[in-house]
């Protein structure tokens, strides 16, 4: 195989990719790749927060592409891309989870003819194609084009085959979230303890519309519970934070904030009573502390913490119901000495070990 001097090309373009990306970039970095990484500036500000917590600088960042719809974000994220891969020839091209910059990666590195395609944190499946939107037909997408996928877990392997995915071109790897968060506690960056207070976060696109639901039943569990403290990081749109402090007004225990960066993010969840979220990352984070959540979903892509009682599906329009889970898991309290059933920290190095034995196998 032509030996290419520029080997590995990273794209992200979230806050949660470059968390999960970090620990991969050092895995190659560490073995002598020749690895750049690329940022498609889907999020910006965050973007550059999260990657000086890890000491990383991207070698490409772009601005994000104009328009507000999927369609322009989609096509204008396709053609940054392919900016850089008609700059330099790679041998292989890495993208993660279910982003419109995840899908946007792989189409052009499949344009690209590169060799190596690798999804990250594949075969995640809610089965339901609108929800999470658009995720998670971005992520049946990837499927069909990368030609290596990075499983999380064991059902995201069965996931693959069962759509019909080679078994040779799956490896479980376990999470890089967990890789990343044991950088941050090796570094004593965080600690555990434990407080009163309860972390809420909701920033899909389908759960827009029910803020004032979530925020109603914030209020009732401060009611039922008046010794509990909450803290709701808002999303940057500026309707959806709006939405928030309206309905949150007259809520003296809830606390608005902006989106917390990732160590304050992380802090927050290994203190924590409780986390509401609709977020995939923090179902992934909080077994780490064995912070106990009610997912603001009624789907999840991620069901292992469903299995082992750590979490429990609440849906986002029903006040009754997540208040209910809130006051079950509350009671049970945080899980002690549990073992995150996302990863073991060693997923970076199976991912670059991977790599290379497939470039091995092409010379």
């Amino acid at each position: 195989m032509k030996k290419y001097a520029h080997e590995i090309l990273i794209v992200t373009g979230t806050r949660p990719e470059i968390i999960k990306m970090a620990p991969v970039y050092q895995a190659f970095k560490n073995s002598g790749h020749a690895i750049d990484w690329c940022h498609t500036g889907q999020h910006d500000s965050l973007a550059a927060q999260t990657f000086a917590v890890f000491g990383i600088q991207p070698d490409v960042v772009f601005e994000r592409p104009a328009g507000t719809g999927l369609p322009a974000l989609l096509g204008g994220l396709v053609n940054h891309i392919d900016q850089q891969l008609s700059h330099k020839t790679y041998q292989c091209v890495l993208v993660h989870g279910d982003t419109s910059s995840t899908l946007a990666g792989a189409l052009a590195a499949f344009y690209h003819q590169v060799p190596v395609i690798g999804h990250v944190e594949a075969g995640l499946r809610s089965g339901d194609l609108h929800h999470p939107f658009p995720e998670e037909l971005n992520r049946v997408l990837v499927a069909k084009i990368a030609n290596r996928h990075f499983a999380p877990t064991r059902a995201a392997e069965l996931a693959l085959l069962q759509e019909g995915v080679s078994g040779e071109t799956i490896l479980v790897t376990g999470n890089t979230a967990i890789d990343a968060q044991q950088y941050l506690l090796a570094s004593g960056t965080i600690t555990a303890g434990e407080t009163n207070q309860v972390l809420v976060t909701a920033h899909r696109r389908e759960n827009w519309a029910a803020i004032p639901t979530i925020c109603t039943a914030i209020k009732a569990l401060s009611q039922q519970q008046p010794d509990l403290t909450f803290m709701v990081a808002t999303h940057p749109n500026p309707a959806v934070k709006q939405a928030v402090m309206t309905g949150l007004a007259d809520c003296p225990a809830a606390s608005v904030v902006p989106p917390l960066d990732y160590v304050a993010l992380q802090q927050v969840l290994a203190q924590s009573a409780l986390v509401l979220t609709d977020s995939g990352g923090i179902q992934e984070e909080a077994p780490t502390f064995g912070t106990r959540v009610v997912v603001l979903r009624e789907t999840t892509e991620r069901p292992e913490a469903l299995a082992m009682g750590l979490s429990q599906l609440a849906g986002a329009t029903d006040v009754a119901r997540i208040v209910s889970a809130a006051e079950l898991l509350l009671a049970q309290g945080r899980a002690k000495g549990v073992i995150n059933p996302y990863g073991s920290g060693q997923a970076a190095r199976l991912i670059a070990e991977a790599v290379q034995q497939v470039f091995d196998e092409l010379v």
